[in-house]
């Protein structure tokens, strides 16, 4: 014999549809974030903290390499005569006269323009060793070693002090008819000079005057 319901008793089926009814769109949210996580760890590769170092370490190595100067890519260039501070410099190897005139600090004081604009082209390509000489007021006579001149070619531009006339001696800046034959004076009387700097021991050739000269006498 079944017992009749209590009236304060629900059913259980009416239970359950009543929670679920209730409940239904917290649920449904709860299935949809727990369904996006799962999607995440799928579509989504693990890391590992090596991994990470090593990549830190090849950027750091690749801005290394990107900003070092390669040996090759460099000449080095000797500058003298009319510039604020004649030099050894090291220049990019497509670099033209004007480059090196800007390294060593432009023209100096003593710069001759004119004899400038008249015999150096300041375009030119220079190459690696080169010498290079920037006319100075006073100048008796222009020595401009062109970067492409042979060694040849450039050694016989230069006034020989131990074979030189008194006539050739006197076209160096600072040179008259005295000091040119005290020159040869002193190499009959001591032989041949042994090296430029050997001048310095003639009377009158004083340390400015030698720089004047240095770059255009050869022994």
């Amino acid at each position: 014999m079944e017992e009749p319901l209590s009236p304060f008793i629900l059913p259980k089926e009416n239970l359950e549809s009543d929670f679920f009814t209730k409940y239904r769109y917290p649920l449904l949210l709860f299935l949809i974030a727990g369904l996006a996580v799962g999607i995440y760890l799928v579509l989504t590769p693990p890391t590992s903290p090596l991994d990470e170092t090593a990549l830190v370490v090849d950027e750091n190595q690749i801005a290394s390499n990107a900003s070092a100067t390669p040996i090759s890519s460099q000449i080095v260039v000797d500058i003298a005569g009319g510039v604020a501070a004649p030099g050894v410099y090291h220049l990019p190897t497509d670099s033209i006269i004007e480059d090196a005139i800007t390294k060593s600090g432009g023209f100096s004081t003593l710069a001759d323009l004119n004899e400038i604009a008249r015999s150096i082209n300041r375009a030119e390509l220079v190459t690696d060793h080169s010498k290079i000489y920037i006319p100075k007021l006073g100048d008796n006579k222009i020595v401009y070693v062109n970067p492409s001149a042979s060694p040849a070619s450039v050694n016989s531009a230069l006034i020989n002090i131990n074979s030189a006339t008194n006539t050739e001696l006197k076209t160096l800046p600072g040179i008259g008819e005295i000091t040119a034959q005290r020159i040869i004076d002193y190499r009959l009387e001591h032989g041949s000079f042994s090296s430029i700097d050997d001048i310095k021991n003639v009377t009158g050739i004083s340390d400015n005057k030698f720089a004047q000269i240095e770059e255009l006498i050869r022994v």
